[in-house]
């Protein structure tokens, strides 16, 4: 990986190890705002 961070999130991560990482970086809002049979939208707010 490129980063030092140690974290490959990738499309398999799941919603709650994702709200984990974005309230880590400050984030005080996240939320699922929609789904489809292929993805799924976050939208996060600082």
């Amino acid at each position: 990986m490129a980063q030092p961070v140690g974290l490959g999130m990738g499309a398999q991560a799941g919603e709650a190890a994702m709200r984990e990482v974005f309230a880590a970086a400050g984030y005080s809002s996240f939320e699922r705002v929609t789904e489809s049979n292929a993805n799924i939208i976050y939208q996060a707010r600082p």
